[in-house]
């Protein structure tokens, strides 16, 4: 009989003291798990920051990333850019002022004034090229003399290149036939004096400022088109108008200043006749 008493006593005993476990409050060493599971979301919330913020463009970022790749593969740089305003054409334009921003504005120039046809807008290397399409062809050969027609179309791009402030390089080209004359040794000659005669026309007849202007000729190594034919070779024969990006010219010197003001009333112009115009 005294058996199950203590039996009992002991089952219940036990359960009094399971009981009292459960009622004990939780200290703060019982509770460490916490601070792994705050440090763990601390950090989560560090990440997703750092993320979000890798994740919003930059758009100077992104056009500065374009213009670098493109330029390694001498690509057109073709990010699109926003509007500009409501510029109406009529704006003046700064020496860092982008390519694309004057391209869209020289469009419209050439809209404006009916050019289509006989002006060419590209980019190349991140410069604007301006090619003048005066029925295919704007020299003779063997002849850096510009046609009549030709004039005509450079007033009216000269109109436009004085709103900016970027400098301007003038390219003189030839067809592939060699040349061998007095005045023009080779086609290197013939196609600098090509590209001479439009800066000097630019400068002297449309007033625009010379510290601007630069002459290069390439001879006939910077063909558009095959030299095959006729047409071809033709239309080889001429001169683009380069509006540059940056000031790849390097910038005047004092003696280069010295020259400028030793030219400034040079010989009339071997492309113009006296017209009574200064």
């Amino acid at each position: 009989m005294a058996q199950p008493v203590k039996t009992a006593a002991r089952a219940a005993e036990s359960k009094l003291h399971n009981k009292q476990k459960e009622q004990q409050v939780e200290t703060a060493g019982m509770m460490r798990w916490l601070l792994t599971y705050a440090d763990m979301i601390t950090l989560m919330l560090a990440l997703f920051i750092i993320l979000f913020a890798m994740s919003t463009i930059s758009r100077v970022k992104v056009q500065a990333f374009a213009k670098s790749v493109s330029g390694g593969f001498n690509n057109v740089w073709s990010i699109n850019q926003p509007p500009n305003g409501g510029s109406n054409g009529q704006q003046s334009f700064g020496a860092n002022a982008n390519i694309p921003t004057l391209q869209r504005e020289l469009e419209r120039y050439v809209q404006k004034n009916q050019l289509q046809h006989q002006v060419q807008i590209r980019v190349e290397r991140h410069n604007l090229v301006v090619t003048l399409l005066s029925d295919r062809s704007f020299y003779n050969s063997g002849s850096a003399r510009i046609r009549p027609q030709t004039l005509k179309i450079l007033d009216t791009v000269a109109g436009f290149l004085k709103k900016t402030a970027n400098p301007i390089r003038v390219e003189g080209n030839t067809d592939n036939v060699p040349i061998h004359t007095p005045r023009y040794p080779s086609n290197w000659e013939l196609s600098t004096a090509r590209a001479v005669n439009v800066v000097r026309y630019l400068v002297e007849q449309d007033g625009i400022e010379p510290t601007r202007v630069a002459a290069a000729g390439y001879g006939k190594f910077h063909p558009r088109v095959s030299n095959a034919t006729a047409a071809g070779r033709q239309e080889n024969r001429r001169v683009d108008i380069v509006i540059l990006n940056k000031s790849d010219i390097p910038q005047p010197t004092a003696q280069t200043n010295r020259i400028v003001h030793a030219v400034k009333k040079p010989a009339p112009h071997p492309s113009v006749k006296p017209t009574g115009k200064s």
